[in-house]
C-alpha cells in the first residue's frame, strides 16, 4: 500500500537540470576560474553558502566574500529558473491522482529552499505538498537515505508505505536500499546511468508520468 509520496524536484517534477548546467562556472568564470571535477564533487553535500566558502578558500583570485558569491549565484539561479524550468509532462495529473487517493506528499531536494519553493509556487505545484526537505535540513547528499527517512517520518509513515520519485540513479538506489518503493524518471542528464536507475525502480517514466498512472492507481487501490 502506498500512502505517501516523496518527490525530488529538479529533473523529476521539473524539467530544470538545465538551470544547473555549468552554473558555478558561469558565475566564477569572470574571475578567470575553470572549475574541475574535484570542485563539483566537493559541492555535492554542501549548502549554497558552504559551497561559496569552499570557492573563496580554494581560489584566492575571487574578490568577493562568500556572502557576495551567494548573492550573485542566487540572482543567476533565479533568472535561469524563470527562463528555463518547465513542469515535466504528466506531473499535474499525477499529483491530482495522488491527492484524490489521500496520499500525502513531500519534496526532498538538494536545491536551496528559497529557490525550490519559488520554482514550485510559480508553477502552481507547491500547494500539493505537506512539506519540503532540503540540503540545509539534512546536511548530507542523497547517497545517504537521511532525507528520505526524515520525509517519511514527517508523513508519519514507514518507508514501505512511501514511493520515492527520483531521476538520479544513485539517489534511486539509496531510496530502494532504505526500503522505499521507487519510481524512476528518465533524465538526459543521467543518461549514462539509466540502466542503473531502471534496476532500482519499481515503476519507470520514460517521457511522461501518464505512462505509470495505471500501475500507480492499482498500487493505490491495494
Amino acid at each position: 500500500m502506498i500512502r505517501g509520496a516523496i518527490f525530488d524536484m529538479d529533473g523529476t517534477l521539473l524539467d530544470s537540470m538545465c538551470v544547473w548546467d555549468q552554473l558555478s562556472q558561469r558565475y566564477l568564470g569572470k574571475f578567470g576560474i575553470h572549475l574541475t571535477a574535484v570542485d563539483y564533487a566537493a559541492l555535492e553535500a554542501r549548502t549554497q553558502y558552504q559551497g561559496a566558502q569552499y570557492f573563496c578558500e580554494r581560489y584566492p583570485q575571487i574578490t568577493e566574500t562568500p556572502e557576495q558569491v551567494v548573492e550573485g549565484l542566487d540572482a543567476l539561479i533565479s533568472s535561469r529558473y524563470a527562463a528555463l524550468a518547465t513542469v515535466r509532462d504528466g506531473v499535474p495529473a499525477l499529483l491530482d491522482t495522488l491527492q484524490a487517493h489521500g496520499v500525502r506528499m513531500m519534496v526532498a531536494t538538494l536545491t536551496d529552499r528559497k529557490h525550490a519553493e519559488k520554482a514550485l509556487a510559480d508553477r502552481g505545484l507547491l500547494p500539493y505538498f505537506a512539506g519540503m526537505l532540503t540540503i540545509d535540513d539534512v546536511g548530507v547528499s542523497k547517497r545517504d537515505p537521511k532525507i528520505y527517512l526524515e520525509a517519511a517520518a514527517r508523513l508519519k509513515l514507514p518507508p514501505a508505505q512511501c514511493m520515492v520519485f527520483e531521476d538520479a540513479p544513485y539517489a534511486a538506489e539509496t531510496a530502494k536500499r532504505a526500503g522505499f518503493t521507487v519510481c524512476g524518471v528518465s533524465e538526459p542528464w543521467y543518461a549514462p546511468g539509466e540502466a542503473q536507475l531502471r534496476a532500482a525502480s519499481d515503476l519507470f517514466v520514460r517521457r511522461s508520468f501518464a505512462e505509470v498512472l495505471p500501475a500507480l492507481t492499482a498500487l493505490l487501490a491495494e
